[in-house]
């Protein structure tokens, strides 16, 4: 991907600044942020993306490890899996999404279609996304009883999908 860097460009993320007498310049920003999400937080949000960062963390949280061990051995840059959990705007690459597939041992595919990197065929997995991204959210401790229960009639439904 080749990022073009025009003058206007630069007066877009120069007005993004807004007043402040310092400003970190365009640059701290991440474009690729920008071309994908043109669009203010919440806005138009995907259940399926809230879904696969909820997964994501549920999936991490009952395996017991921290974002950095998930990150070491599922092979990934930890940078990823923080936007991940905390970005439901952010679309991971298609490596990483293979790489949590094979760490949690879930179909590829799903979450593929879970992270936005694949057009949804059936409505049936937007559906249980829907759901499940509606039943979670809940602390970064272990697993409530509810929690658990959302998390592997989920990963069931994945499974058989």
């Amino acid at each position: 991907m080749k990022l073009s860097i025009t003058r206007e460009w630069f007066e877009q993320n120069i007005g993004l600044e807004g007043d402040s007498e310092i400003g970190v310049g365009p640059l701290a920003r991440d474009p690729r942020s920008e071309q994908a999400d043109d669009r203010p937080a919440g806005e138009n949000l995907d259940p399926s993306r809230v879904a696969f960062s909820s997964l994501v963390e549920y999936m991490r949280r009952k395996q017991g490890l921290s974002m950095e061990k998930l990150a070491e051995q599922a092979e990934i840059d930890i940078a990823e899996v923080v936007s991940i959990e905390r970005d439901a705007h952010y679309r991971p690459e298609p490596r990483t999404v293979f790489q949590l597939a094979r760490m949690f041992n879930l179909p590829n595919k799903a979450l593929l279609q879970l992270s936005g990197n694949a057009i949804a065929q059936d409505n049936a997995v937007q559906e249980h996304a829907l759901r499940f991204a509606a039943r979670s959210g809940g602390s970064v401790q272990s697993l409530s009883r509810e929690e658990k229960r959302a998390l592997e009639e989920f990963v069931a439904f994945l499974a058989k999908h």
